[in-house]
C-alpha cells in the first residue's frame, strides 16, 4: 500500500508541476524591461519617453515592458521613498528584470539607492537627468543620454531674435530640477559672452511669480523659462498650462528648451525633445544587453533642434526671418488673401459699420453721464437755495406751558401779521398732524436723554388754507428743572413741503432713470448678442474661406452663409437707423401706388422660411378679403411690409405650435385694417403698453430662448403713428395673441 501511494503522490506533484515549468519556459524566453519615469504618464515629456522606449523594444521580439511612475512632479512627501521602495520589492519578487532605464533625477536617484536591493546587478540605461557630478555613480554599469538644456543656444538665439533686448527675466521653480536649470543657467552664462542685464526668479507660488513679473514693464523684455511647476489645489500642473497665467502678469516673448511648451506659449528656443531622449536610452540598454556595452561610452548626446513658433514670433512683432537658416518654423498660416480679396474686404466693411455703431452707442453713454452730472449739480443748487431760506423762531417755556413765535411763523402758516395766532402750547399741539406727534415726542426724549446733541425732526402742520404741509423743526433745550426735565427750549421752524415734494419728484426721476439706465444696459447686451451670433458666423466662414480647403459648392453654400448673416446685420441696422430717425423726427413716407396681394404673398412666403429656419410646429394662415389677382392701394409700400414683417417675425419668435393668422380688410374707402393673430405664450394685460416702448422685451428671463433687440414693436408704432394710423392688442396670457393695425390709405379698386 506505502510504495504505491508514494507512487500516487509523486505523479499527482510531477502533474501539477507541468504548468509551472511551461511558464518558467515561457519567461525565460522573454526580456524583462523595467522603464521607471520620474513624472506622470500624461505629461508630454515623459509620454514621450515612454513611447519611444516601447517603440524599441517591441512584444514581436519578445520583449515585455514593464512601466513604472513615480509622480513627483505632482505629488511628494517624506515617507514616498520608503513606500514606493517596499512596493516595487513586493512587486518584482517574481519577475526577473533584465534591465531597467531611469527617465529624469529623481527616478534615476531612487534606481542608484534601491535598484542592487531591488532588481540585483543588471544594467541600467538612464536619460532626462541633470546634473549627473552630484551623484556617485558606477559607470560601467549605467550608460545614459545627456540632457543638459541648451541653454548657452537659447541665449544666443534670444539675443539674435531681439538685438535691442533690455532685460532677460529668467524663471524657474523650486522643485529639484528647477534647481539645477537654475545653475546650468549660470553656468552657460558665465561662459559666454551676454551684454544684457538679467534677473533670476524663484517661483515658489503662483502669487509670488504674479507679483514679481508685474513689476516689469513689457518693453525689450523677455522670459527663459526653465521650469515652473507650482502648487494648485494640492498638486503640480504642467508648465503648458501656466501660458496664461504668465501673459496676464507680464506679456512678452517666453523663450525655453522644451519641445512641449511649443502649443501659444513658448516662441522660440533651442530643445531637447523626450522622444530622442527615451529612444536612445533605449537603443543603449538594447546593445548592453546583447553584449556590445564595453564600447559605449558613459554619455550619448542627443541632437538639438532650433524652433520658432511663427504665431508668437509675430505676436510679439519679431521678424521670423533672424531665425537660423536650419530653424524649424512651426504654427505658419498658408496665405490665400488674394484668392479671398472680396471677402476679407466685404467683412472689413462689415467691422467698419459696427465701429461706427460703437460709436453711436459710446456718445449715448455721453450723453447719459452728462445729464447724470447735471442732475447731481442741480441738487448741490437746491440745497444752497435751502440753506438760505427765512426760518420762523420759536421758544417753549415748558413750566408754564407758553410759546413764543416771530412772525416768519405765521407767515410760513399762512397768516398776516395782524392775524392773533395763539401762544398756547396745547393749541399749537392740536394743529399738528396726529400721525407725526409721536415722532416729535421720540425725537423731544432722545435730546433731553443726551442721546443726540440737537432736538430734529419733521411734521405736518394745519396752515390757513386748510391743509396739512410738512415743516421741520431744529431747537436744543437750553434749560432744565432741578430734577432735570427740560424747562425751555428754543428753535426755528422751516417750511420743508416744497422740499418734500421735489424728494417725492427726485424719488421718481432717479427710478425713471434707473429704469432707463437698465433698459439701455439690456439693449446693449441684446445688441452685443445681436451683433456678436452674425459676426461669428461671419468670421468663422470666413476663417474656412481663408483656409483653402474648400470645395466649389462648398465655398458657394458658406458664401451664401456669410450673406445672410449680412443681411442681418444690416437688418439690424436698419432698425437702430429708424430708431435715430424716429427720435430726431426725420422718418419720411414715400407713398406710391402698389399692389396689396402681391405684397401679402411676399410676406407669406418669407413668413414661411422663418417657421422652417426654427423647425416649429406653427402652420401659417393668410387670408384675404378679396378675392382678385391684383389689389391697387397707395400707400409706404417699405413701411406697409415693414409693420407686417415685425408683427409676424414677433408672432414667430413666441409661437411654438398652433397658427400664425394674416389678414386684411378695408373698414373705409380709405381704411385699411390689418390683423395678425397667433396662438403663442401671450401678453398679460399689464404688459400691453409696456411691449411698445423702445428696449423692452416681457419677461426676458422666462423667454431667454427668443433673440431680439426691443426695438421691432417700438418701431412698428412709430411708424404706424406716422402714418396717422393706430395699432392696438388683445391678448391674455397663454392665449394668444392679436395685433392690429389700422392704416389710412387712397385705395384704387374696391368691391361694390
Amino acid at each position: 500500500m506505502i510504495p504505491n501511494l508514494s507512487s500516487f503522490l509523486l505523479a499527482l506533484i510531477l502533474t501539477l508541476s507541468l504548468p509551472s515549468w511551461a511558464k518558467a519556459t515561457e519567461a525565460a524566453e522573454l526580456t524583462d524591461i523595467l522603464l521607471i519615469n520620474s513624472y506622470h504618464y500624461t505629461f508630454k515629456w515623459t509620454k514621450d519617453i515612454t513611447d519611444a522606449v516601447i517603440a524599441e523594444f517591441p512584444e514581436a521580439d519578445n520583449y515585455r515592458i514593464s512601466v513604472e511612475n513615480m509622480d513627483t512632479k505632482r505629488f511628494s512627501y517624506e515617507s514616498m521613498d520608503e513606500e514606493f521602495t517596499r512596493y516595487l520589492k513586493q512587486k518584482y519578487s517574481v519577475l526577473n528584470v533584465d534591465g531597467i532605464i531611469c527617465s529624469d533625477n529623481d527616478a534615476f536617484k531612487f534606481v542608484l539607492n534601491h535598484g542592487l536591493e531591488i532588481w540585483g546587478d543588471v544594467p541600467v540605461s538612464f536619460c532626462g537627468v541633470n546634473d549627473l557630478e552630484m551623484y556617485d555613480i558606477d559607470t560601467t554599469k549605467y550608460k545614459g543620454v545627456a540632457e543638459e538644456m541648451a541653454i548657452k543656444e537659447t541665449l544666443s538665439l534670444i539675443l539674435q531674435l531681439q538685438p535691442r533686448l533690455e532685460k532677460l527675466i529668467v524663471v524657474t521653480d523650486s522643485t529639484l530640477n528647477g534647481i539645477l536649470f537654475a545653475k546650468q543657467f549660470m553656468r552657460s552664462i558665465n561662459d559666454m559672452y551676454f551684454p544684457t542685464d538679467y534677473t533670476m526668479i524663484y517661483a515658489t507660488s503662483a502669487e509670488l511669480l504674479g507679483k514679481e513679473l508685474s513689476k516689469y514693464e513689457p518693453e525689450n523684455k523677455a522670459i527663459l523659462l526653465l521650469s515652473l511647476y507650482l502648487p494648485r489645489n494640492g498638486a503640480s500642473r504642467e508648465m503648458i498650462l501656466e501660458a496664461d497665467f504668465i501673459r496676464d502678469c507680464l506679456d512678452v516673448p517666453v523663450f525655453g528648451g522644451w519641445d512641449f511648451l511649443f502649443d501659444n506659449f513658448v516662441a522660440a528656443g533651442v530643445i531637447n525633445k523626450g522622444s530622442d531622449q527615451g529612444r536612445l536610452a533605449a537603443q543603449l540598454l538594447k546593445k548592453r544587453l546583447q553584449g556590445e556595452g564595453e564600447d559605449l561610452p558613459f554619455l550619448t548626446y542627443p541632437e538639438r533642434h532650433t524652433v520658432g513658433d511663427y504665431q508668437q514670433l509675430k505676436r510679439y512683432h519679431i521678424d521670423v526671418k533672424l531665425l537660423p537658416q536650419s530653424a524649424r518654423l512651426i504654427n505658419k498660416p498658408l496665405s490665400y488673401f488674394e484668392r479671398y480679396k472680396t471677402e476679407i474686404l466685404i467683412v472689413g466693411l462689415i467691422l467698419g459699420i459696427l465701429m461706427m455703431v460703437n460709436v453711436a452707442l459710446l456718445k449715448l453713454l455721453t450723453q447719459k453721464r452728462l445729464a447724470e452730472a447735471r442732475l447731481k449739480k442741480s441738487e448741490s443748487r437746491l440745497e444752497l437755495a435751502l440753506d438760505g431760506a427765512n426760518a420762523g423762531l420759536w421758544d417753549i417755556d415748558f413750566v408754564n406751558k407758553a410759546l413764543f413765535i416771530n412772525s416768519w411763523v405765521k407767515y410760513l402758516l399762512g397768516f398776516n401779521d395782524s392775524y392773533y395766532v395763539s401762544a398756547s402750547f396745547d393749541d399749537w399741539v392740536n394743529i399738528c398732524h396726529p400721525e407725526d406727534i409721536k415722532q416729535i415726542s421720540e425725537s423731544f426724549a432722545m435730546h433731553l436723554s443726551g442721546q443726540t446733541p440737537d432736538f430734529n425732526s419733521e411734521a405736518r402742520m394745519l396752515t390757513a388754507d386748510g391743509t396739512f404741509k410738512w415743516f421741520s423743526f431744529h431747537g436744543k433745550i437750553t434749560e432744565k428743572t432741578e430734577v432735570g426735565e427740560a424747562a425751555r427750549m428754543i428753535g426755528i421752524m422751516m417750511n420743508i413741503d416744497f422740499q418734500r415734494q421735489f424728494e417725492e419728484q427726485l424719488r421718481a426721476a432717479k427710478e425713471k432713470a434707473e429704469e432707463s439706465d437698465r433698459l439701455k444696459s439690456s439693449f446693449l447686451a441684446n445688441m452685443s448678442h445681436e451683433i456678436r451670433t452674425p459676426m461669428n458666423a461671419i468670421l468663422g466662414f470666413s476663417d474656412i474661406l481663408i483656409g483653402g480647403k474648400t470645395t466649389v459648392d462648398e465655398s458657394n453654400k458658406y458664401l451664401h452663409f456669410i450673406r445672410a448673416s449680412g443681411e442681418s446685420l444690416l437688418a439690424l441696422i436698419n432698425d437702430i437707423i429708424d430708431v435715430s430717425k424716429i427720435e430726431a423726427g426725420q422718418l419720411t413716407l414715400n407713398t406710391g401706388k402698389f399692389d396689396l396681394h402681391k405684397l401679402l404673398d411676399k410676406v407669406t412666403n418669407t413668413a414661411n422660411a422663418l417657421i422652417r429656419l426654427r423647425n416649429i410646429d406653427v402652420k401659417f394662415i393668410l387670408e384675404k378679403e378679396l378675392v382678385l389677382d391684383t389689389v391697387t392701394i397707395e400707400g409706404d409700400q417699405f413701411r406697409i411690409e415693414q409693420i407686417i414683417n415685425n408683427l409676424i417675425s414677433n408672432a414667430i419668435k413666441f409661437t411654438s405650435k398652433g397658427y400664425i393668422k394674416l389678414s386684411y380688410r378695408f373698414l373705409k374707402a380709405n381704411i385699411l385694417e390689418i390683423k395678425v393673430e397667433d396662438t403663442g405664450i401671450g401678453i398679460s394685460k399689464e404688459n400691453h403698453q409696456l411691449i411698445f416702448e423702445r428696449f423692452r422685451q416681457v419677461d426676458q428671463e422666462a423667454n431667454n430662448n427668443t433673440a431680439g433687440t426691443g426695438l421691432g414693436l417700438a418701431i412698428t408704432k412709430s411708424v404706424v403713428n406716422l402714418m396717422g394710423g393706430n395699432i392696438s392688442l388683445s391678448s391674455e396670457l397663454g392665449r394668444g395673441a392679436v395685433f392690429t393695425v389700422t392704416i389710412p390709405c387712397k385705395t384704387h379698386y374696391l368691391p361694390s
